[in-house]
Protein backbone atom coordinates (compact mmCIF):
# COMPACT_ATOMS: atom_id res chain seq x y z
CA UNK A 1 0.00 0.00 0.00
CA UNK A 2 2.83 2.52 0.58
CA UNK A 3 4.37 1.51 -2.50
CA UNK A 4 1.17 2.46 -4.73
CA UNK A 5 0.87 5.82 -2.39
CA UNK A 6 4.29 6.82 -3.30
CA UNK A 7 3.56 5.78 -6.83
CA UNK A 8 -0.07 8.39 -6.64
CA UNK A 9 2.55 10.89 -5.30
CA UNK A 10 4.93 10.61 -7.86
CA UNK A 11 2.39 10.92 -10.62
CA UNK A 12 0.41 14.18 -8.80
CA UNK A 13 3.72 16.15 -9.19
CA UNK A 14 4.69 14.92 -12.32
CA UNK A 15 0.92 16.20 -13.88
CA UNK A 16 1.02 19.21 -12.06
CA UNK A 17 4.96 19.97 -13.70
CA UNK A 18 4.02 20.88 -17.09
CA UNK A 19 8.07 21.60 -17.85
CA UNK A 20 8.79 17.96 -16.28
CA UNK A 21 5.71 16.63 -19.06
CA UNK A 22 7.56 18.22 -21.85
CA UNK A 23 11.03 17.10 -21.32
CA UNK A 24 9.77 13.40 -20.80
CA UNK A 25 6.97 12.98 -23.60
CA UNK A 26 7.11 16.28 -26.10
CA UNK A 27 11.15 16.93 -26.21
CA UNK A 28 11.68 12.87 -27.10
CA UNK A 29 9.23 13.09 -29.77
CA UNK A 30 10.73 15.72 -31.67
CA UNK A 31 14.26 14.69 -31.40
CA UNK A 32 13.85 11.58 -32.86
CA UNK A 33 12.01 13.01 -35.93
CA UNK A 34 14.29 16.08 -36.41
CA UNK A 35 17.80 13.52 -35.89
CA UNK A 36 15.71 10.81 -38.36
CA UNK A 37 15.22 13.98 -41.26
CA UNK A 38 18.76 14.80 -40.72
CA UNK A 39 20.46 11.55 -40.83
CA UNK A 40 18.12 9.93 -43.19
CA UNK A 41 20.57 11.71 -46.30
CA UNK A 42 24.10 10.24 -44.98
CA UNK A 43 22.27 6.56 -44.85
CA UNK A 44 21.07 7.01 -48.02
CA UNK A 45 24.64 8.12 -48.63
CA UNK A 46 26.23 4.56 -47.37
CA UNK A 47 23.01 2.27 -48.51
CA UNK A 48 22.33 4.09 -52.58
CA UNK A 49 26.02 5.17 -53.84
CA UNK A 50 25.52 7.02 -56.49
CA UNK A 51 28.36 8.59 -58.39
CA UNK A 52 28.44 11.15 -61.26
CA UNK A 53 31.49 10.44 -63.12
CA UNK A 54 32.99 11.82 -66.56
CA UNK A 55 34.39 9.85 -68.84
CA UNK A 56 36.82 11.04 -71.21
CA UNK A 57 37.56 8.61 -74.62
CA UNK A 58 40.37 8.79 -76.42
CA UNK A 59 40.46 5.09 -77.50
CA UNK A 60 37.21 5.12 -79.23
CA UNK A 61 37.20 1.33 -80.13
CA UNK A 62 35.77 -1.55 -78.55
CA UNK A 63 37.37 -1.34 -74.85
CA UNK A 64 35.97 1.94 -74.85
CA UNK A 65 32.44 0.48 -75.83
CA UNK A 66 32.81 -2.23 -73.25
CA UNK A 67 33.00 -0.23 -70.26
CA UNK A 68 30.48 2.08 -71.71
CA UNK A 69 27.98 -0.68 -71.82
CA UNK A 70 29.22 -1.51 -68.31
CA UNK A 71 28.46 1.61 -66.61
CA UNK A 72 25.46 2.30 -68.20
CA UNK A 73 24.24 -1.01 -66.96
CA UNK A 74 25.26 0.33 -63.77
CA UNK A 75 22.37 1.39 -61.36
CA UNK A 76 25.42 3.28 -59.02
CA UNK A 77 27.48 5.01 -61.57
CA UNK A 78 26.01 8.13 -63.90
CA UNK A 79 28.37 8.73 -66.27
CA UNK A 80 29.06 12.14 -68.66
CA UNK A 81 31.34 12.29 -71.35
CA UNK A 82 33.97 14.48 -71.87
CA UNK A 83 36.62 15.01 -74.84
CA UNK A 84 39.47 17.36 -72.92
CA UNK A 85 41.17 15.64 -70.14
CA UNK A 86 42.53 18.81 -68.87
CA UNK A 87 38.87 20.04 -68.57
CA UNK A 88 37.81 16.97 -66.62
CA UNK A 89 40.52 17.09 -64.03
CA UNK A 90 39.44 20.93 -63.51
CA UNK A 91 35.55 19.86 -63.50
CA UNK A 92 36.84 17.11 -60.69
CA UNK A 93 38.90 19.47 -58.55
CA UNK A 94 36.01 21.87 -58.30
CA UNK A 95 34.27 19.01 -56.55
CA UNK A 96 31.34 19.10 -59.51
CA UNK A 97 31.82 15.58 -60.01
CA UNK A 98 33.17 13.20 -58.30
CA UNK A 99 35.55 11.46 -60.93
CA UNK A 100 36.71 11.52 -64.32
CA UNK A 101 38.01 8.06 -65.74
CA UNK A 102 40.63 8.64 -69.05
CA UNK A 103 41.08 5.82 -71.50
CA UNK A 104 44.23 6.07 -73.30
CA UNK A 105 44.68 6.23 -77.01
CA UNK A 106 44.71 2.92 -79.26
CA UNK A 107 44.12 1.04 -75.30
CA UNK A 108 41.90 -1.33 -77.48
CA UNK A 109 44.76 -2.24 -79.81
CA UNK A 110 47.71 -2.55 -77.54
CA UNK A 111 45.54 -4.55 -75.29
CA UNK A 112 44.87 -7.21 -78.17
CA UNK A 113 48.44 -7.40 -78.89
CA UNK A 114 49.42 -7.85 -75.54
CA UNK A 115 47.00 -10.41 -75.67
CA UNK A 116 48.28 -12.11 -79.08
CA UNK A 117 52.16 -11.84 -77.50
CA UNK A 118 50.47 -13.66 -74.36
CA UNK A 119 49.64 -16.52 -75.61
CA UNK A 120 51.71 -16.98 -78.50
CA UNK A 121 54.59 -17.50 -76.02
CA UNK A 122 52.25 -19.68 -73.74
CA UNK A 123 52.43 -21.66 -77.42
CA UNK A 124 55.96 -21.32 -77.41
CA UNK A 125 56.70 -22.37 -74.11
CA UNK A 126 54.75 -26.12 -74.91
CA UNK A 127 56.76 -26.32 -78.15
CA UNK A 128 53.49 -25.52 -79.86
CA UNK A 129 53.95 -23.51 -83.43
CA UNK A 130 53.67 -19.81 -83.22
CA UNK A 131 54.60 -16.49 -83.86
CA UNK A 132 56.51 -15.33 -81.06
CA UNK A 133 56.53 -11.40 -80.23
CA UNK A 134 59.62 -10.09 -78.33
CA UNK A 135 58.80 -6.43 -78.37
CA UNK A 136 58.15 -5.30 -74.94
CA UNK A 137 54.84 -3.49 -74.17
CA UNK A 138 53.96 -0.61 -72.83
CA UNK A 139 51.14 -0.99 -69.81
CA UNK A 140 47.46 0.45 -70.65
CA UNK A 141 47.60 2.75 -68.64
CA UNK A 142 43.89 3.87 -67.34
CA UNK A 143 43.74 6.72 -65.45
CA UNK A 144 41.15 7.92 -62.53
CA UNK A 145 41.20 11.28 -61.10
CA UNK A 146 39.45 11.48 -57.91
CA UNK A 147 37.60 14.55 -55.99
CA UNK A 148 40.02 15.19 -53.14
CA UNK A 149 37.02 15.60 -50.64
CA UNK A 150 35.81 11.97 -52.56
CA UNK A 151 34.86 9.28 -49.04
CA UNK A 152 37.41 6.07 -49.47
CA UNK A 153 34.43 3.63 -49.63
CA UNK A 154 33.05 5.78 -53.13
CA UNK A 155 37.16 5.49 -54.23
CA UNK A 156 37.24 1.90 -53.78
CA UNK A 157 33.97 0.68 -55.30
CA UNK A 158 34.62 3.10 -58.82
CA UNK A 159 38.06 1.57 -58.86
CA UNK A 160 37.01 -2.06 -58.14
CA UNK A 161 34.16 -1.52 -60.76
CA UNK A 162 36.68 -0.33 -63.43
CA UNK A 163 39.28 -3.30 -62.73
CA UNK A 164 37.04 -5.58 -63.13
CA UNK A 165 35.42 -4.62 -66.38
CA UNK A 166 38.79 -4.62 -67.40
CA UNK A 167 39.90 -8.20 -66.13
CA UNK A 168 36.25 -9.58 -68.14
CA UNK A 169 37.31 -7.71 -71.50
CA UNK A 170 40.95 -9.22 -70.81
CA UNK A 171 39.63 -12.40 -70.51
CA UNK A 172 37.04 -12.73 -73.13
CA UNK A 173 40.13 -11.47 -75.74
CA UNK A 174 42.47 -14.07 -74.43
CA UNK A 175 39.85 -16.79 -75.27
CA UNK A 176 39.22 -15.03 -78.47
CA UNK A 177 42.78 -15.28 -79.23
CA UNK A 178 43.19 -18.52 -77.94
CA UNK A 179 40.80 -20.18 -80.56
CA UNK A 180 42.28 -17.70 -83.41
CA UNK A 181 45.98 -19.55 -82.99
CA UNK A 182 44.45 -23.15 -82.32
CA UNK A 183 42.38 -22.75 -85.29
CA UNK A 184 45.57 -21.60 -87.64
CA UNK A 185 46.57 -23.82 -89.77
CA UNK A 186 43.31 -26.08 -90.32
CA UNK A 187 41.66 -26.68 -93.88
CA UNK A 188 38.45 -25.82 -91.97
CA UNK A 189 38.15 -23.13 -89.70
CA UNK A 190 36.05 -24.39 -86.39
CA UNK A 191 33.04 -22.70 -85.18
CA UNK A 192 33.75 -20.07 -82.71
CA UNK A 193 32.86 -20.69 -78.84
CA UNK A 194 31.26 -18.25 -77.48
CA UNK A 195 30.06 -17.97 -73.50
CA UNK A 196 29.30 -15.61 -70.89
CA UNK A 197 31.89 -15.63 -68.41
CA UNK A 198 29.84 -14.62 -66.01
CA UNK A 199 28.37 -18.06 -65.82
CA UNK A 200 31.44 -19.81 -64.97
CA UNK A 201 31.38 -17.57 -61.41
CA UNK A 202 29.09 -15.13 -59.94
CA UNK A 203 29.02 -14.17 -56.02
CA UNK A 204 25.56 -13.94 -55.33
CA UNK A 205 25.16 -11.21 -52.69
CA UNK A 206 21.97 -11.57 -50.42
CA UNK A 207 21.12 -10.92 -46.58
CA UNK A 208 21.58 -14.10 -44.25
CA UNK A 209 17.95 -13.58 -43.02
CA UNK A 210 15.26 -15.67 -44.74
CA UNK A 211 12.20 -14.68 -43.92
CA UNK A 212 10.20 -11.77 -45.27
CA UNK A 213 11.99 -9.00 -43.83
CA UNK A 214 15.22 -10.49 -45.45
CA UNK A 215 16.69 -7.38 -47.51
CA UNK A 216 15.71 -5.11 -44.51
CA UNK A 217 18.27 -2.97 -43.77
CA UNK A 218 19.66 -0.14 -41.05
CA UNK A 219 18.95 3.20 -41.84
CA UNK A 220 18.10 6.50 -40.50
CA UNK A 221 14.48 5.66 -39.30
CA UNK A 222 15.82 1.89 -37.68
CA UNK A 223 18.97 3.36 -36.17
CA UNK A 224 17.59 6.77 -34.77
CA UNK A 225 14.02 5.42 -33.05
CA UNK A 226 15.44 3.01 -30.56
CA UNK A 227 18.12 4.98 -30.26
CA UNK A 228 16.88 8.27 -29.17
CA UNK A 229 14.41 6.17 -27.34
CA UNK A 230 16.97 4.97 -25.12
CA UNK A 231 18.35 8.38 -24.76
CA UNK A 232 14.84 10.09 -23.33
CA UNK A 233 14.41 6.89 -21.47
CA UNK A 234 17.76 7.70 -19.74
CA UNK A 235 16.55 11.29 -19.25
CA UNK A 236 13.99 10.23 -16.73
CA UNK A 237 16.65 11.21 -14.04
CA UNK A 238 15.57 14.86 -14.74
CA UNK A 239 11.94 14.80 -12.95
CA UNK A 240 13.42 11.31 -11.03
CA UNK A 241 16.40 12.56 -9.29
CA UNK A 242 15.30 16.48 -8.84
CA UNK A 243 11.96 15.70 -7.05
CA UNK A 244 14.18 12.79 -4.75
CA UNK A 245 16.55 16.03 -3.57
CA UNK A 246 13.75 18.81 -3.23
CA UNK A 247 11.87 16.11 -0.91
CA UNK A 248 15.41 15.77 0.46
CA UNK A 249 15.78 19.27 1.56
CA UNK A 250 12.16 19.87 2.41
CA UNK A 251 11.94 17.35 5.09
CA UNK A 252 9.45 15.03 3.85
CA UNK A 253 11.93 12.24 2.84
CA UNK A 254 12.52 11.64 6.33
CA UNK A 255 8.64 12.05 7.48
CA UNK A 256 8.15 8.85 4.69
CA UNK A 257 10.92 7.04 6.07
CA UNK A 258 9.36 7.48 9.91
CA UNK A 259 5.94 6.87 8.65
CA UNK A 260 7.22 3.43 6.50
CA UNK A 261 10.17 1.92 8.29
CA UNK A 262 12.07 1.53 5.59
CA UNK A 263 13.53 2.55 2.47
CA UNK A 264 12.12 0.20 0.53
CA UNK A 265 8.59 1.32 -0.15
CA UNK A 266 9.91 5.12 -0.81
CA UNK A 267 12.57 3.29 -3.97
CA UNK A 268 10.46 1.02 -4.73
CA UNK A 269 7.32 3.41 -5.26
CA UNK A 270 9.39 5.25 -7.47
CA UNK A 271 11.33 2.82 -9.31
CA UNK A 272 7.76 1.96 -9.97
CA UNK A 273 6.34 4.99 -11.37
CA UNK A 274 9.54 6.03 -13.35
CA UNK A 275 9.39 2.44 -15.00
CA UNK A 276 5.84 2.88 -16.26
CA UNK A 277 6.91 6.40 -17.45
CA UNK A 278 9.60 5.08 -19.40
CA UNK A 279 7.46 1.89 -21.27
CA UNK A 280 4.76 4.64 -22.12
CA UNK A 281 7.83 7.00 -23.82
CA UNK A 282 9.19 3.71 -25.94
CA UNK A 283 5.90 3.05 -26.85
CA UNK A 284 5.05 6.73 -28.15
CA UNK A 285 8.60 6.52 -30.09
CA UNK A 286 7.56 3.48 -31.63
CA UNK A 287 4.02 5.00 -32.30
CA UNK A 288 6.28 8.00 -34.19
CA UNK A 289 8.68 5.44 -36.03
CA UNK A 290 5.39 3.26 -37.44
CA UNK A 291 2.93 6.19 -38.33
CA UNK A 292 4.64 9.74 -38.19
CA UNK A 293 7.59 8.53 -40.43
CA UNK A 294 6.14 7.67 -43.36
CA UNK A 295 4.47 10.79 -43.46
CA UNK A 296 7.46 12.72 -43.31
CA UNK A 297 8.70 10.74 -46.50
CA UNK A 298 11.00 8.57 -44.29
CA UNK A 299 10.77 4.76 -44.05
CA UNK A 300 8.46 3.05 -41.66
CA UNK A 301 9.85 1.56 -38.49
CA UNK A 302 9.80 -2.32 -39.16
CA UNK A 303 9.69 -3.70 -35.69
CA UNK A 304 10.41 -7.80 -36.86
CA UNK A 305 9.02 -10.98 -35.55
CA UNK A 306 9.25 -11.17 -32.03
CA UNK A 307 7.52 -8.79 -30.03
CA UNK A 308 7.94 -10.69 -26.84
CA UNK A 309 11.58 -9.58 -27.27
CA UNK A 310 10.78 -5.94 -27.89
CA UNK A 311 8.69 -6.13 -24.63
CA UNK A 312 11.66 -7.67 -22.44
CA UNK A 313 14.31 -5.76 -23.75
CA UNK A 314 12.13 -2.43 -23.70
CA UNK A 315 11.38 -3.35 -19.66
CA UNK A 316 15.26 -4.20 -19.62
CA UNK A 317 16.24 -0.92 -20.58
CA UNK A 318 13.49 0.65 -19.00
CA UNK A 319 15.01 -0.62 -15.30
CA UNK A 320 18.77 0.49 -16.08
CA UNK A 321 17.46 4.06 -16.95
CA UNK A 322 14.99 4.27 -13.98
CA UNK A 323 17.77 2.09 -11.45
CA UNK A 324 20.53 5.22 -12.84
CA UNK A 325 17.88 8.09 -12.08
CA UNK A 326 17.29 7.10 -8.58
CA UNK A 327 21.12 6.45 -7.96
CA UNK A 328 22.14 10.13 -9.16
CA UNK A 329 18.65 11.06 -7.00
CA UNK A 330 20.10 9.89 -3.89
CA UNK A 331 24.04 10.19 -4.01
CA UNK A 332 23.77 14.01 -5.01
CA UNK A 333 23.10 16.33 -2.50
CA UNK A 334 22.20 19.32 -4.50
CA UNK A 335 19.52 19.48 -8.07
CA UNK A 336 22.27 21.29 -9.70
CA UNK A 337 24.84 18.59 -9.27
CA UNK A 338 22.75 15.93 -9.79
CA UNK A 339 20.82 17.25 -13.06
CA UNK A 340 24.43 18.84 -14.37
CA UNK A 341 25.84 15.07 -13.44
CA UNK A 342 23.46 13.22 -15.03
CA UNK A 343 22.87 15.43 -18.35
CA UNK A 344 26.75 14.87 -19.17
CA UNK A 345 26.70 11.58 -18.06
CA UNK A 346 24.08 10.16 -20.42
CA UNK A 347 25.22 12.44 -23.04
CA UNK A 348 28.67 10.38 -22.79
CA UNK A 349 26.54 7.10 -22.30
CA UNK A 350 24.65 7.99 -25.35
CA UNK A 351 27.90 9.08 -27.65
CA UNK A 352 29.98 5.74 -27.00
CA UNK A 353 26.96 3.50 -27.09
CA UNK A 354 26.09 4.35 -31.10
CA UNK A 355 23.28 6.31 -30.40
CA UNK A 356 24.71 9.67 -32.20
CA UNK A 357 25.92 7.35 -34.84
CA UNK A 358 26.56 3.34 -35.31
CA UNK A 359 29.44 1.43 -33.54
CA UNK A 360 30.49 0.27 -36.41
CA UNK A 361 31.67 3.51 -38.13
CA UNK A 362 33.67 4.96 -34.88
CA UNK A 363 37.33 4.50 -34.41
CA UNK A 364 38.23 1.01 -33.19
CA UNK A 365 39.12 2.56 -29.18
CA UNK A 366 35.95 3.82 -29.11
CA UNK A 367 34.19 0.43 -30.42
CA UNK A 368 36.03 -1.04 -27.17
CA UNK A 369 34.90 1.45 -24.84
CA UNK A 370 31.30 1.76 -25.98
CA UNK A 371 30.48 -2.63 -24.81
CA UNK A 372 30.53 -0.96 -21.30
CA UNK A 373 27.35 1.41 -22.00
CA UNK A 374 24.30 0.39 -21.15
CA UNK A 375 22.47 1.98 -24.13
CA UNK A 376 25.11 0.08 -26.29
CA UNK A 377 23.27 -2.97 -25.01
CA UNK A 378 20.01 -1.77 -25.53
CA UNK A 379 20.73 -0.99 -28.81
CA UNK A 380 22.52 -4.14 -30.10
CA UNK A 381 19.51 -5.74 -28.58
CA UNK A 382 16.69 -3.50 -30.33
CA UNK A 383 19.00 -4.20 -33.99
CA UNK A 384 19.04 -7.87 -33.22
CA UNK A 385 14.96 -7.59 -33.30
CA UNK A 386 14.50 -5.26 -35.52
CA UNK A 387 17.28 -6.66 -38.32
CA UNK A 388 18.23 -9.71 -37.32
CA UNK A 389 14.92 -11.04 -36.68
CA UNK A 390 16.98 -12.53 -33.28
CA UNK A 391 15.78 -14.83 -30.57
CA UNK A 392 15.47 -14.21 -26.90
CA UNK A 393 18.37 -15.92 -26.80
CA UNK A 394 20.08 -14.29 -28.62
CA UNK A 395 19.33 -10.79 -26.55
CA UNK A 396 19.66 -12.45 -23.17
CA UNK A 397 22.88 -11.75 -22.78
CA UNK A 398 22.48 -7.72 -23.36
CA UNK A 399 19.33 -8.31 -21.37
CA UNK A 400 21.01 -9.35 -18.20
CA UNK A 401 23.33 -6.47 -18.61
CA UNK A 402 20.97 -4.34 -18.42
CA UNK A 403 19.22 -5.65 -15.68
CA UNK A 404 22.11 -6.53 -13.42
CA UNK A 405 22.93 -2.57 -14.02
CA UNK A 406 19.57 -1.58 -12.64
CA UNK A 407 19.86 -3.81 -9.92
CA UNK A 408 23.78 -2.92 -8.59
CA UNK A 409 22.17 0.81 -8.88
CA UNK A 410 19.35 0.31 -6.82
CA UNK A 411 21.36 -1.79 -4.15
CA UNK A 412 23.82 1.26 -4.50
CA UNK A 413 21.16 3.11 -4.23
CA UNK A 414 19.50 2.04 -0.55
CA UNK A 415 23.11 1.53 1.22
CA UNK A 416 23.89 5.73 0.45
CA UNK A 417 20.08 6.33 1.10
CA UNK A 418 20.40 4.31 4.29
CA UNK A 419 23.40 5.95 4.93
CA UNK A 420 22.43 9.67 4.84
CA UNK A 421 19.17 9.05 6.78
CA UNK A 422 18.85 9.80 10.47
CA UNK A 423 16.13 8.32 12.50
Amino acid sequence: MKVFATIYKEFLLLIRDPGGMALIFIMPLALVIVMALVQDAPFRDYQELRLEVLFIDHDKDSLSAKVMTAFKASPNVNIVLKSDTIEAKRLVQAGKFKAAIVLPQNASADLRRKTRQLISNVFANFGLPAETDSAELPVIDIKIFFDPAIKSNYKQTLSGAVEKIAANVQTEWVLDELQQQLSEGRSETPEKITFDVSKIMRVNQRFASENRYQGLMLNSVQHNVPAWTMFAMFFILYPLAGNFIKEREEGSMLRLRLISGSQWPVITGKFSFYFLICLVQFLLMIAVGIYVMPWLGLTKLVLGSNPLGILVTACSVAMAATGYGVLIGVYFRTPQQALSFGSVSVVILSAIGGVWVPVYVMPEVLQQVSRFSPMSWGLESFNDLFLRQASISAILPNVLRLVGFALVALGTSVVIHKSRTVV
